[in-house]
């Protein structure tokens, strides 16, 4: 057995003809069947059914059972061969949500070495999408948010801190003058929502639920939070977002959330499971985990 086998096994389990294996491989047909003969030699078991007629029940129970875990073997070994062969690269892959952007970056400025920031490729999108490239191996490092500490397979995550979610409103609006709120009283306020790839999406139906309300939503699949940020500060609608990226916003005013909700803006720093961070990345992850 070879890793191409379990890959030759997992287009046939997909394609469920050898013919057409053998051509997106660009190899011959007896060399799909001697690689699928291999592979029931290695584990002592019928892995594909000679019934031609059936097609779709071609695959055994033990089949399926190779197929599902060669899917993952698969993605592990693409994956090794993208961090080996950057293994001497000197760039740090490093992802950096528009929102915690705004909050942190001149911290990181300040606490980075220099030689590090240089080396530094910024990918800015939101924390769900960079949950994606850091599990893809697209990126190596991430500061994500999310509304409770991440507990995903694969992913090591250290918290950095939590901050509270506030409603933020133009200061043309007559909400301006509270300081605080219950959420329930905006009920019948329009809340200019964000696409799901920001957790604030999220944050914002939890909130909703528990006050029981249902208001108007409008959902903008904008580039960034600036954007959010202008069209209440146009007082087009109201919105929610973490209280520290409101900082020095003429026209906005933000507002204290009352309701006892443990949903918090948790900032953390993640690297993928089996990374083998160098000494500098490791040099800035310790960075990145003491900055408050």
């Amino acid at each position: 057995m070879n890793t191409r086998d379990l890959q030759y096994f997992v287009a046939l389990v997909k394609y469920k003809n050898y013919t057409q294996v053998a051509k997106h491989f660009k190899v011959s047909q007896p060399t799909i069947t001697q690689s699928i003969q291999r592979l029931e030699r290695e584990f002592n078991t019928k892995l594909i059914r000679k019934d031609k007629v059936h097609r779709d029940e071609m695959v055994t129970r033990s089949g399926m059972m190779l197929f599902e875990n060669a899917k993952v073997i698969n993605k592990k070994i693409s994956l090794m061969h993208q961090e080996i062969s950057r293994a001497n690269q000197r760039q740090i892959r490093f992802g950096l949500p528009p929102i915690i952007g705004k909050m942190y970056i001149s911290k990181i400025v300040q606490q980075t070495p220099g030689n590090i920031m240089q080396r530094l490729k910024i990918v800015s999108v939101g924390s769900h999408e960079l949950l994606n490239r850091l599990q893809e191996g697209k990126i190596d490092i991430a500061v994500l948010g999310s509304n409770h500490l991440i507990n995903q397979p694969g992913i090591f995550a250290s918290l950095i801190t939590t901050r509270p979610y506030n409603i933020i409103v133009s200061d043309q609006n007559p909400l301006a003058k509270r300081k605080a709120v219950f959420f329930k009283e905006l009920a019948n306020e329009y809340f200019i929502n964000y696409d799901q790839q920001y957790i604030h999406h999220a944050a914002l139906q939890a909130y909703c639920a528990y006050a029981g309300i249902n208001p108007q939503m409008g959902d903008y699949q904008v580039p960034d939070i600036s954007w959010v940020k202008e069209l209440v500060r146009q007082d087009l609608g109201i919105s929610l977002m973490a209280k520290d990226a409101l900082q020095n916003e003429p026209g906005i005013v933000s507002i204290a959330i009352k309701d006892p909700l443990p949903e918090k803006f948790t900032i953390s720093v993640a690297t993928r499971e089996g990374y083998v961070l160098t000494p500098d990345e490791t040099a800035f992850v310790e960075e990145l985990k003491g900055i408050k």
